[in-house]
């Protein structure tokens, strides 16, 4: 039996493709620690849903009917509420405007129901999530573009030698256990210096350090 908590993440789903929504309502409901608060085809709807349950996240479609639902249910962020797309938009103008308009998280709409639940808490935490295919596609953007400055040792004069070896295991896509194997240290050193990186930078997670890494040519060799 589910219980609920005050971590419970208070989810609205917002599509107007009625077999996608049955499906991505039958994994919310199962999942333990996600509450599923409703699910709708407009985002009219699913914007009073989100003011009046105080919703932490909207999984929503870019485009839902006529209507363009990131301009929407956008209005719900002002009140705490993030936004999760989950949608058939492979390109990176669809990315692009969702992220510009808010969107903490991007999905495609084959995903797996590990990644979708992942990306949910990932976001309702603080964090930012999008799928390694369309990550890919962001990343190959600042791939064309040169370098914003000189050697790497200047790229960053804030961060130390070290906390520059963690920036760009970040922006290789490592994960915390992956770097520390790398660089031969332990876990919560790691985690204190992906901390120091971020704070130093003004950044808010490893999606935007992992960008701010390709752009200056850190990982080009």
């Amino acid at each position: 039996m589910r219980t609920e908590s005050a971590d419970t993440i208070r989810t609205v789903l917002l599509d107007d493709e009625g077999l996608a929504r049955e499906s991505f309502s039958s994994v919310l409901s199962q999942e333990e620690g996600v509450e599923l608060i409703g699910s709708t085809d407009s985002p009219w709807d699913a914007l009073a849903l989100a003011e009046r349950s105080a919703a932490h996240i909207i999984l929503t479609d870019v485009i839902v009917g006529h209507e363009k639902a990131l301009e929407v249910v956008g209005g719900a962020t002002g009140l705490g509420a993030k936004i999760v797309v989950i949608t058939h938009q492979e390109s990176e103008h669809h990315l692009s405007r969702a992220l510009k308009l808010g969107a903490r998280g991007y999905l495609l709409k084959w995903t797996t129901r590990q990644e979708l639940t992942a990306a949910i808490r990932a976001v309702a935490s603080g964090n930012a999530y999008i799928c390694p295919p369309m990550a890919s596609l962001l990343l190959d953007r600042f791939k064309i573009l040169p370098p914003l400055s000189g050697p790497h040792e200047t790229a960053f004069p804030e961060l130390s030698e070290r906390e520059v070896q963690v920036l760009k295991d970040i922006a290789l896509g490592m994960s915390n256990h992956e770097i520390a194997q790398d660089l031969s240290l332990t876990i919560a050193t790691v985690k204190s210096h992906v901390s120091n990186v971020l704070a130093k930078l003004g950044l808010r997670d490893r999606l935007q350090a992992g960008i701010l890494a390709h752009r200056k040519g850190l990982t080009r060799n």
